[in-house]
This record gives C-alpha cells, sequence and structure tokens, in this order.
C-alpha cells in the first residue's frame, strides 16, 4: 500500500494489507461487487482521528462503512434508503467512515468523537464520522438517521 497526496491507495483485489496496529485497507473498501470499483482510497488524516478516538476509548470500533465507489453512491441515493446521502460523499471522496462499537454506549463516543470530528451523523446504532473542517471553529455540525 502507498499514499499519495494525503490518502492511503489501494487496489480493491489487493490482499488485506494493514493501515496501522487497528485498521486494514479491508476494512475502508469499497462494498459494492462492481467490477468497475478497483481503486480505492482512505485519508490519512480521518485514519489517524480514528485511531486517537479508539486509544481514547480504550475499545475497539467496526468500520461498518469507509470509502465508496462513484457508482455505489449513486446507487444508495437511488435505492430509497431512508438515510441521508449527500450529492457529493465524503465516503466518495476518502473522507468518511461509519462506526460501530463493540462496547459503551453510543452517547459514550460523542464526546470524544466531537475533539476530532466537526461533522457527525448519528444513528441508533453507529455513527457517521468526516473530516470536513467547520465552517466555523469549534462548532460541530450534527445529524440523525
Amino acid at each position: 500500500m502507498k499514499t499519495e497526496n494525503g490518502y492511503f491507495v489501494w487496489k480493491k483485489a489487493d490482499a488485506p494489507q494493514s493501515i496501522n496496529k487497528y485498521f486494514k485497507t479491508s476494512e475502508f473498501s469499497c462494498q459494492c461487487k462492481l467490477e468497475s470499483c478497483v481503486d480505492q482510497k482512505i485519508s490519512v488524516d480521518l485514519i489517524d482521528r480514528l485511531t486517537y478516538l479508539r486509544e481514547a476509548k480504550q475499545s475497539p470500533m467496526t468500520i461498518t462503512s469507509g470509502f465508496r465507489c462513484k457508482q455505489h453512491q449513486e446507487n444508495i441515493r437511488n435505492s430509497g434508503v431512508s438515510t441521508v446521502v449527500a450529492k457529493v460523499s465524503q465516503h466518495e471522496l476518502g473522507n468518511a467512515a461509519d462506526i460501530k462499537f463493540r462496547a459503551l454506549r453510543i452517547e459514550e463516543w460523542i464526546a470524544d468523537a466531537k475533539t476530532k470530528f466537526s461533522y457527525i451523523g448519528i444513528a441508533t446504532n453507529f455513527l457517521h464520522l468526516d473530516i470536513r473542517p467547520a465552517k466555523v471553529k469549534g462548532e460541530w455540525v450534527t445529524w440523525k438517521y
């Protein structure tokens, strides 16, 4: 695996590789089954922030969605799923992850997430975290699914 312009990059067909001691490329690969989905990427900054959160809570997390190819994102948008699906997804840019937690309640993760993430989507069983900069320093944008 290599880094380019602040992103870890790999091919979807590659064997899973360790990003760091907590995460592997396979956790962040697009979940679609499309043959056209080859190139994968995830932000180094996002990984650093997720690592901070993982260590702050001293509890594992599960990545339920990381990078999404353009077609997969479009398929989600058109599927009628009743979630927030942006026109330009941070997942598609490699700047977001949806995470579930093996221990602790979701509320226990939100306070620590706010120290590193300005955009936080809150569902009953997962958090969407992305690295867009805050419009106003120190403020958060949160929404519920």
